[in-house]
This record gives C-alpha cells, sequence and structure tokens, in this order.
C-alpha cells in the first residue's frame, strides 16, 4: 500500500505543477512527450489503464511554443473582460463562497497546513487542492504500517474529493470545451477527472469495503 501510495502522491504533484502557468520546462515536457508518459505508465501502476478515449497525442509530443501556451493559459484561467471564463476556482462553479473556503481552510489547518498571508494561494484553487491530496497521499506512504494512521488519510482523501475536487472538476471541463484553439488544457482536465473518478473508486472500497 506504500508504495501505491506514493505513486498516487507523484501523480497528484505532477496534475498541480501542469496545471501551472507554463515555464520553458514545462513545456519541453509536453514536447518531448515525457508528461504524456509519466501520466501514462503512472496512472495504469495505480488504477490499471487509463480510461479510453484520452488523447495522449495532445497532451504529448505537441509542437506548441511556449508563448501560445502562456497566452492560452492567461486567456482562460487567469485575465478576461469581466474575469477569465474558466478560472481555476472551485468557488466560481459552485457557489457559497465564503463557506465553501471557509471548509477548506478547515482541512488544511486540521493536518497543520496554513497558506501565506499575502492572499496570492487561494484555499480554493485547483493546484492548493492537489497538493494537498499529495501532502495527503504522501503521508499515506509515511504511515508504514500504522493502519490506523493509513485509514485516516485514506478518508481524509476520499472526503475531500467527493466534496471539493471531484465535485467541481467536471463543471471546468465543462467550462473549457468550445473555448480552446488548443486543446492541451482541455484534456488535460479529462484526464484530471478520469484520474478522480477512479480514485473516489478505490478509496471508496479501501475506506468502506463490503
Amino acid at each position: 500500500m506504500t508504495a501505491l501510495a506514493s505513486e498516487r502522491s507523484r501523480a497528484y504533484a505532477n496534475f498541480a505543477a501542469a496545471f501551472a502557468f507554463p515555464d520553458p520546462q514545462a513545456l519541453e515536457a509536453i514536447r518531448s512527450g515525457s508528461l504524456a508518459d509519466f501520466f501514462r505508465q503512472s496512472l495504469s501502476a495505480i488504477h490499471g489503464p487509463p480510461a479510453k478515449g484520452i488523447d495522449w497525442g495532445v497532451l504529448g509530443g505537441q509542437r506548441v511554443d511556449l508563448d501560445s501556451l502562456q497566452e492560452e493559459f492567461t486567456r482562460l484561467f487567469e485575465a478576461g473582460p469581466g474575469g477569465p471564463p474558466c478560472p481555476l476556482h472551485e468557488s466560481h462553479y459552485r457557489g457559497a463562497e465564503l463557506a465553501n473556503l471557509e471548509e477548506l481552510v478547515r482541512y488544511y489547518d486540521y493536518f497543520g497546513l496554513s497558506l501565506p498571508d499575502d492572499r496570492q494561494v487561494r484555499p480554493d484553487h485547483l493546484a492548493t487542492q492537489l497538493e494537498f491530496l499529495h501532502f495527503l497521499a504522501f503521508h499515506e506512504a509515511q504511515s508504514g504500517e500504522d493502519p490506523q494512521v493509513a485509514a485516516a488519510l485514506s478518508r481524509a482523501q476520499r472526503d475531500f474529493i467527493n466534496r471539493h475536487t471531484g465535485a467541481w472538476i467536471p463543471m471546468l471541463g465543462h467550462a473549457l470545451a468550445g473555448r480552446t484553439v488548443c486543446p492541451f488544457f482541455p484534456e488535460l482536465t479529462r484526464l484530471l477527472e478520469h484520474f478522480l473518478k477512479a480514485e473516489m473508486a478505490r478509496l471508496g472500497e479501501q475506506v468502506d469495503p463490503t
């Protein structure tokens, strides 16, 4: 179980990095195919073969240039008249922003995590949520042979995905449909959605076996 949790932790960390503002290193990972190769191998190791219908050619090997990728990221997720069309913030899709943010902060506080005071990092940002899941899976991997600790961390991951990340990523995917000339970000979102669904199924069986 610890090896599986470690692989899951790496997958969450790499999803978080893939949804960050693209830099030259990220571009090289896309163009070389190493990003797609990582996800294909990692997700196969975790859940078996990834869901059919993922276009791995879109996720890797593209001859996209950095300026275009950065412009698309900014246009979709960060800027636009009246705000970006597809922000990477849960509260945009689910409403009840204050209550949502307060619940997220309670999750982070419970596990001893705090966000910077400069307000540049929002509790409901996708990267923040993925990094939190990375943190939980990492500590699950470090729990060794303590079944109670591992079970508590698995339950926390299941509940967090169910209540937060897994609940709004399909909405982000829907918002992205037809809004971009660069298919990378919609396809990455589809892959994340498939991964979270598989995680929910696996964690559900692990936490509440029938």
